[in-house]
């Protein structure tokens, strides 16, 4: 009698389309009213939001979460995500639980090796926690309504300050570490509150390998200092949002950066890298670099309105296991889904695991 393969663990990356009831808007709301996701907009409403009575719309938080990893779960999803449902964006809301960042007087700067170009929430003195965590509360929040493990993200330190204006240190390992510091404390309470899955999320060591190199994976290690064997530590590495769906232009980071970042990536202290291949197609050369991490494979992209079939999906797992050993192998989408209508970001995710499930 065969042996019966243990099935493919599948999840997503993060970010979710909102219900239309949540009393937040984001990037992605603008992105689909205005065409581009380089809006100010979001930061100035969502601080003037922060200064009214909020308790009435934790309802609304825990109706959309359980709504999102309900359809998550629906789909075939082993390990969903909260949809980062109460965030703007999921850089900007870390740190406006810190002390050293001005929300008020933004500064215009140019980002993503000039994809874009938008006012910014400004570093103005000695970033620190205060112990105003909110990661403890929202995964709680999120775990209550959900019947499955609940991956909870956070941003890494080189993503936050490539999103920020840094008018303080002028110096960036010194800001890098000032920041992991922030994200571990952050991490810590989470383990406490009983999460078994944390991703930090590092989209711009594939834009910055340099810095990645120089100072960015001591960062990403200090912010897993401490956590457990028994938590799944994850770094997510994508090539970065377009501005829109099916945004054919823009200009993404090179995939390459992965083979210039393995053999770092693989001595890393961490379980899991999540990478993007659904738009770019790797060289899947680059899974034989990494053979100590399990890798969270791009199986759909999340800026094309072309939904995959199950066949394509397959075919590309089945050569990426020609790679990587199966219990080595998870299956996501390249990145957050919070540019896709809710009805096709649920098309994608059902195609995808039903790939997982063949495979």
């Amino acid at each position: 009698m065969p042996v019966q393969k243990k099935p493919i663990e599948t999840t997503t990356i993060g970010s979710f389309p909102k219900p239309s009831y949540v009393p937040v808007r984001d990037w992605f709301d603008f992105a689909r009213e205005t065409g581009g996701m380089n809006t100010s907009q979001t930061t100035r409403d969502f601080t003037a939001d922060s200064q009214k009575d909020t308790d009435k719309h934790e309802a609304l938080f825990l109706r959309a979460a359980k709504e999102v990893i309900g359809i998550q779960v629906r789909a075939g999803i082993s390990i969903p995500t909260d949809g980062e449902v109460r965030r703007e964006n999921y850089i900007h809301y870390h740190c406006r639980h810190l002390e050293g960042f001005d929300f008020v007087d933004l500064e215009n700067r140019v980002l993503r090796d000039g994809a874009y170009e938008t006012d910014l929430p400004a570093i103005r003195q000695a970033v620190r926690h205060t112990g105003n965590f909110y990661g403890a509360h929202d995964f709680k929040a999120s775990q209550g309504v959900s019947s499955r493990p609940v991956k909870f993200t956070l941003p890494g330190p080189l993503t936050i300050m490539d999103t920020t204006a840094d008018c303080f240190y002028n110096d960036r390992p010194r800001l890098n570490a000032a920041l992991a510091e922030t994200v571990n404390k952050e991490i810590l309470a989470l383990v406490d509150a009983g999460c078994q899955y944390i991703q930090v999320d590092e989209p711009l060591f594939a834009r910055q390998t340099a810095d990645a190199l120089s100072f960015g994976m001591e960062g990403l290690e200090r912010c897993f200092h401490g956590v457990p064997k028994s938590v799944t530590r994850v770094v997510h590495m994508c090539c970065g949002y377009p501005d829109h769906l099916d945004d054919h232009d823009y200009k993404k980071a090179d995939p390459d950066s992965y083979h210039r970042l393995s053999a770092a990536i693989d001595a890393a202290a961490f379980d899991q890298v999540s990478i993007e291949d659904a738009h770019c197609c790797n060289n899947l050369d680059l899974l034989d670099k990494m053979p100590s991490k399990t890798v969270i494979f791009g199986a759909v992209a999340i800026a094309s309105s072309r939904v995959e079939t199950v066949d394509e999906v397959v075919a590309r797992l089945r050569l990426a296991l020609e790679h990587i050993d199966r219990d080595r192998l998870v299956v996501a989408p390249d990145c957050g889904l919070g540019l896709l209508p809710a009805d096709l970001a649920e098309a994608k995710l059902t195609v995808m695991c039903k790939a997982a499930a063949l495979v």
